[in-house]
């Protein structure tokens, strides 16, 4: 019978016979030992190697700092606690406080019953303890385990980095966008003797998916009132509402009949859209005539005040929005205004707003408000009942955006 051969091991460490070997995929763990005992350095040394790691070693913390320096790539620690000069919860601290090393994992090794030392460790930071006298296996696993640990935490670290820089980036664009929609708006509105335009413009979002427009026609003797819903919101409903833009304005200055504009725009979106919608309302003013012709496509009505008056007269043509079919007519109605009438365009996302009991704030608060405003000018009139709106919200954040266009005639 053969004869078992038996290698001593040093005092404070054992072994198992034929340790597996870890092959490390993504490169060579770079582990630092520290210890000022000569042949636990070489004996822990020994091992590691075997298991396909670089190892540094230093015989003090002062000489660690050094191997630190002059090697970046290592990513573990294994220091004894009780050393002469600098101790390793000295080494621990220097290692947290310097910028480079700061995130190494640090394994350190005391001697049984010094439970004290353990907490302070801790507490400075190290990221696990081993207790003298240790079992190769179980210190190879733990070694094994920080470093894919820290591995890992790099790699999430260097994600977060790289989806920061997208997100900036991404940030800047919707900045971006936000800019060439605010432009598509008009920058400045009509203020005449004869009449004068309001407008308010809340998107949800940096970027939104309504729109309006006020446009001159007939050299001056009639203004064109337009708004608009994108189904949705954000950057994709931003692209359409910058298409509508495009098709109404190629539309609304050869075209003199609203329910036509309407019935071109359709034909341009449903060419385009996929599966989305638009709602539109489209009133064009003849101010000799004091005059409204207009039509909607699925819009939500117009609301009209009369001043003196205690009631609110609704404009409510209804026709399917734009860009589900490509062959709709979208019929035109007229109303003979007065001087002093308020007539006011919004978005759904006004009338769905809700409070905290979830209540929608609905037309009646909506006809409610004008009437109790109508005495004010038109801008006044919808910051006012804006004011009111957010009053009715409370905490409760948008859901949609929102927007307002008003005409007061004056004269």
């Amino acid at each position: 019978m053969a004869s078992k051969i038996v290698t001593p091991t040093p005092a404070g460490l054992s072994r198992r016979a034929n340790a597996p070997i870890d092959p490390v995929a993504d490169g060579v763990p770079h582990v630092l030992l520290v210890d000022d005992d000569a042949d636990i350095l070489r004996i822990v040394q020994f091992y590691l190697k075997k298991q396909k790691y670089d190892v540094h070693t230093a015989a003090s913390g002062e000489e660690a700092l050094s191997v630190l320096s002059s090697h970046p790539d290592i990513e573990l620690v294994l220091s004894d606690v009780m050393m002469p000069g600098m101790s390793g919860l000295d080494l621990l601290k220097a290692i947290r406080a310097n910028a480079q090393t700061s995130d190494l994992s640090v394994v350190l090794i005391s001697a049984e019953g010094q439970t004290a030392k353990k907490v302070a460790g801790l507490e400075l930071g190290a990221d696990d303890y081993i207790t003298k006298p240790f079992n190769f296996d179980e210190l190879q696993a733990r070694v094994r385990n920080h470093i894919r640990l820290r591995r890992l935490q790099r790699e999430v670290m260097q994600k977060n980095d790289l989806l920061r820089t997208k997100n900036e980036q991404f940030l800047r664009d919707l900045e971006a966008a936000r800019n060439v929609q605010l432009a598509l708006m008009p920058s400045k509105l009509p203020d005449l003797g004869t009449y004068c335009v309001g407008s308010r413009y809340i998107p949800l979002e940096q970027v939104g998916g309504d729109f309006f427009d006020v446009v001159s026609l007939d050299d001056g003797n009639q203004i064109g009132l337009f708004i608009a819903d994108v189904c949705g919101h954000g950057i994709a409903a931003a692209f359409v509402t910058a298409m509508t833009k495009i098709s109404f304005r190629n539309a609304c200055y050869s075209i003199p009949d609203p329910g036509a504009v309407l019935a071109q725009m359709n034909k341009e979106l449903n060419a385009v859209l996929q599966g989305g919608f638009v709602t539109a309302f489209y009133a064009i003013l003849d101010l000799r005539k004091r005059e409204i012709h207009f039509a909607s496509g699925g819009h939500p009505s117009a609301l009209l005040s009369r001043r003196g008056k205690p009631e609110i007269i609704e404009l409510t043509p209804q026709t399917t929005f734009l860009g589900a079919f490509p062959e709709l007519e979208y019929p035109v109605s007229d109303f003979q205004c007065e001087p002093g009438d308020c007539m006011l365009l919004y978005t759904d996302g006004l009338l769905e707003t809700r409070n905290e009991k979830r209540e929608a704030f609905g037309t009646e608060r909506l006809a409610q408000s004008i009437l109790h405003h109508s005495h004010q000018g038109i801008q006044e009139l919808i910051n006012l009942t804006v004011f009111e709106l957010f009053d009715y919200m409370g905490s409760t954040p948008l859901e949609d955006d929102i927007t307002l266009l008003g005409v007061e005639i004056k004269g």
